[in-house]
């Protein structure tokens, strides 16, 4: 094989002169890259559209697609104008739902798409009144404009990481969604569990626990972006929402039970790694919900979580839930939240204002 060097140099001119080795391999395989790329586009097709909200207008939630044959999924995000695209599927049928929260819009699910090579399928999507009816306070208006009102004066306090004396992150501090970055994740679920969450939300979320004053577990809240106050000490890190109980984390070197009593935040200890510390948390019940959209869990179920404070005014959140009585395989979910250092968390109990229950029925 012949080969010459090549380099560059400037001229007077400001042209570049190369000069030096050269491979012709290697320029028959910068030319056939695009051919290969162009050979795959056209053996793969798209889903694209738009996305509206009952009154037409955009809405930016994850859409997913799984393919009927092989169960592969594939998600994407709509643009500020609502528009998507899920590119690179192979020809097949797909079925598409469209992660929206349940109590502002209804669930979307459309099967037997047909994806064909080369080719696009067009499908418009158009959301419908979830169980709030958009009613005022309750509806997604009205936190739509409480979101734009508090961003505009969220100030993301700077600073470096605050440390303990032992100079670990310090993890204290009031921490809330907005500002920050979340990304779902794809749960794949087994059918029994598809089948759970699929008459879970045809009921219209009657059943979720938080309607009987109910714990919500240590997923949701993450998924929902409850704001969470955590004080940490040098044994322990304490977590609590509003109108929610406080979940222990141990810090001490204790291990876990070796046969722990089932309940809603399960036992959870901590070790270090580093900057980061990392959450081991068994012996979870099977009565939490996973998210919005009615996913259930079993006793089987393993989180890992693993916290990071980058700088004073973000907590980077990865979680890994394992569990293998109700999902297919790990889900893996990210949330940056941002310290909120003039909120504080208010006292709510639940049963003294609960006036809906009675009034809930199944379909």
């Amino acid at each position: 094989m012949q080969t010459f060097s090549v380099t560059a140099s400037r001229q007077r001119n400001g042209h570049a002169k190369y000069t030096g080795m050269y491979n012709p391999y290697m320029r028959r395989l910068l030319f056939l890259l695009p051919l290969a790329a162009g050979l795959f586009a056209q053996q793969t097709g798209t889903i694209s559209g738009t996305i509206a909200d009952p009154d037409g207008r955009p809405v930016r939630v994850p859409i997913r697609v799984v393919n009927s044959a092989t169960k592969v999924a594939y998600q994407g995000m709509p643009s500020p104008t609502g528009e998507y695209s899920i590119s690179q599927l192979p020809p097949g049928a797909y079925q598409l739902t469209v992660q929206a929260l349940a109590n502002s819009f209804r669930a979307f699910v459309r099967d037997g798409l047909t994806v064909s090579s080369g080719e696009a399928t067009k499908l418009a999507i158009h959301l419908q009144e979830g169980i709030a009816l958009n009613t005022l306070g309750d509806g997604r208006e009205f936190f739509q404009d409480v979101a734009k009102a508090n961003s505009a004066k969220q100030v993301i306090p700077k600073g470096a990481t605050p440390r303990m004396p032992d100079g670990k992150p310090d993890f204290s501090g009031y921490w809330v969604a907005p500002g920050g970055s979340f990304d779902p994740g794809v749960p794949e679920l087994q059918d029994w569990a598809e089948t759970v969450a699929a008459k879970r939300q045809a009921d219209d979320l009657r059943d979720i626990p938080g309607s009987r004053c109910l714990p919500t577990g240590v997923v949701l809240p993450v998924n929902n972006g409850q704001p969470r106050r955590m004080v940490h000490i040098a044994s322990l890190l304490v977590s609590y929402s509003e109108g929610q109980l406080p979940r222990q984390i141990f810090l001490d070197g204790r291990p876990h039970p070796s046969d722990p009593n089932p309940n809603w935040f399960g036992h959870s200890i901590g070790r270090w790694e580093g900057e980061t510390l990392v959450v081991d948390t068994v012996g979870l019940n099977d009565k939490s919900w996973l998210d919005w959209y009615a996913r259930p869990q079993t006793e089987k179920m393993h989180i890992i979580e693993r916290f990071r404070r980058p700088d004073l005014g973000h907590l980077e959140l990865e979680m890994t839930v394992d569990d293998a009585g109700a999902l297919k395989k790990p889900w893996v979910v990210k949330r940056t939240y941002v310290l909120e250092p003039t909120d504080e968390i208010l006292e709510n109990v639940c049963a003294e204002n609960e006036k809906d229950l009675q009034h809930l029925v199944n379909k």
